[in-house]
């Protein structure tokens, strides 16, 4: 069981929001992200204070020890987290949403056991990508798992890594073959158990330490494993039966990354004097004024949207069975889902036409701005979230059916 102490700790720090607390962390985990681009990871003091802080745990349920935040919420806190820095802001989105997507799939005894750890932090690789390979064999007693994947961010600072079937094996289902026992299961094992690969090299979310992760013929109890088509959890939060989780977190980082870019560039313009300007300030250039308003409004019209189709989506869904829907209609799933897409690729047009102001100023290693502009086309390029998924879903509401592999969590 978690203990009562876990669960008090937790409604102790909820009693100030998780953005205040966030912000509250600003100048620690500015200097976190600054380090980070040098690591290529979040350094552990950072994820420390992140736990200390219980931004981990805020799409935990209550019972877990959790903040137990519905969706608009945690948008608000990783937007938070990501305005700050973008590296950060994904460490935070994807080591709370992972708690989740364990808790929904984990029977509620492990769960109990597995949250029962204050710095509980769960990274997850499962995309497949050069070297990748998955194999699941049932022994006596439970599993032996081996499986190398992609972008496992925050894998430095995990006590556990949860192992999932590979994303393309959806392809399989869409065709009609029936996926094994395998296929539908999720495996946790534990820090020492698994090994970091060093293949995270890249300029966009180059602090997130999203590197490949191995696990070699490792023994997991039935204990740990988890599936997919397990009953529904007993958590009454719209997290647990919502299926864009993933999507909403990538969308967030995105708005933060932007947020972050408006806020620095202005900083920026009350500085800087551009060339041939005869010493006229950015922020007193009429075209640069009017270029602003148009990025501020085009984000927050974006930001509002995501933020509406999530509440929607929850008021769909309501409280548990009976009362309320297992699943989501495809009707609010799909908006949603849309959202999800429109508000990282709107970030990310909006960080471009920032940046664009800034000048040769934005390009200097030494500008956020930079790093801005990276992290912004990294997060958009996420595959839940990429200008794909536009097409995919307008052929949608164009009449065009789209397989039941796309309607993923719906009812």
């Amino acid at each position: 069981m978690v203990r009562a102490e876990i669960k008090e700790r937790m409604a102790r720090l909820g009693e100030t929001s998780a953005v205040q607390r966030i912000n509250n962390l600003r100048e620690a985990l500015t200097a976190a992200g600054n380090e980070a681009q040098q690591l290529r990871r979040l350094p552990q003091w950072a994820a420390d204070e992140l736990s200390k802080a219980g931004i981990y745990r805020i799409a935990l349920p209550a019972e877990l020890g959790g903040e137990n935040l519905e969706p608009v919420d945690q948008i608000k806190a990783v937007e938070a987290a990501a305005a700050i820095d973008g590296s950060v802001g994904w460490c935070v989105q994807i080591n709370s949403e992972i708690n989740s997507l364990v808790a929904r799939t984990m029977d509620p005894a492990t769960a109990q056991e597995v949250y029962d750890d204050w710095g509980v932090v769960i990274c997850c690789a499962a995309a497949p990508g050069p070297g990748s390979y998955y194999n699941a064999k049932q022994v006596d007693g439970g599993w032996n798992v081996s499986h190398q994947a992609c972008f496992g961010s925050g894998s430095h600072n995990a006590t556990w890594t949860w192992v999932t079937p590979p994303n393309d094996r959806s392809r399989e289902t869409a065709a009609g073959i029936e996926p094994t026992l395998a296929d539908t299961l999720n495996f946790l094992v534990p820090k020492g158990e698994f090994e970091i690969l060093d293949t995270w090299d890249t300029g966009g979310m180059r602090g997130s330490g999203s590197h490949d992760i191995r696990t070699t013929n490792v023994f997991v109890p039935d204990k740990l494993v988890g599936s997919y088509r397990a009953s529904l959890p007993p958590y009454n939060n719209s997290t647990f039966r919502n299926a864009t989780q993933v999507d909403y977190n990538k969308a967030a980082v995105a708005l933060g990354v932007a947020r972050g870019t408006i806020d620095a560039f202005i900083d920026l313009a009350g500085k800087k004097s551009p060339w041939q300007s005869s010493g006229t300030l950015l922020r007193d250039i009429p075209e640069v004024q009017y270029r602003l308003g148009e990025a501020e409004a085009t984000l927050q019209s974006a930001r509002a949207w995501l933020l509406q189709t999530q509440a929607e989506l929850a008021a769909d869904l309501g409280p548990l069975p009976p009362e309320g829907n297992a699943l989501p209609s495809w009707e609010a799933l799909r908006k949603a889902r849309l959202a999800c897409v429109h508000a990282a690729q709107t970030a990310r047009v909006v960080v471009d036409n920032v940046h664009n102001l800034s000048g040769t100023t934005g390009n200097r290693m030494d500008s956020p701005l930079e790093r801005k502009l990276r992290d912004a086309h990294q997060a958009a390029a996420h595959g839940l979230i990429t200008y794909r998924h536009y097409r995919n879903l307008g052929m949608n509401y164009m009449g065009v059916e789209v397989p039941l592999s796309a309607r993923r969590g719906a009812r």
